[in-house]
C-alpha cells in the first residue's frame, strides 16, 4: 500500500520522495502516529531523512476495511512527504493532509 501512494503522487512529488528513506514500523503505539518524518527537510542536508509510516497503528485503526485503510496510508504518505517539504503539522493540515 504504501508503494502505491508513493506510484499515486504526481510525478514531482514521487521525484522528491524518491530521495528519501521510507521505512514501515510497527512501533506507531510507541509514537502514538500513524506515521512520522524524521530530518531536517529538503533544503537542508545535515541530516538524513527518513519516512516512517507505522503498519501496527494504520492495521489497527483501519484494518477492518482495506478501503479506508488503504486511503489513510496514502494520506499519511502525503503528510509525512509535506513535513519532508518543510510544512510544519498546521500547514500540512491546510493542505488537507
Amino acid at each position: 500500500m504504501v508503494a502505491d501512494a508513493i506510484d499515486e503522487l504526481p510525478k514531482q512529488f514521487r521525484d522528491v520522495i524518491e530521495k528519501v528513506a521510507v521505512v514501515i514500523s510497527d512501533l506507531g503505539q510507541d509514537h502514538h502516529a500513524y506515521g512520522m518524518y524524521y530530518g531536517d527537510g529538503m533544503s537542508r542536508d545535515n541530516f538524513e531523512d527518513r519516512i516512517v509510516i507505522y503498519r501496527d497503528t494504520l492495521t489497527r485503526d483501519f484494518g477492518h476495511d482495506h478501503n479506508l485503510l488503504a486511503s489513510q496510508v496514502e494520506r499519511t504518505v502525503r503528510q509525512e512527504l509535506g513535513h519532508h517539504i518543510g510544512f510544519r503539522e498546521d500547514g500540512v493540515r491546510d493542505l488537507g493532509l
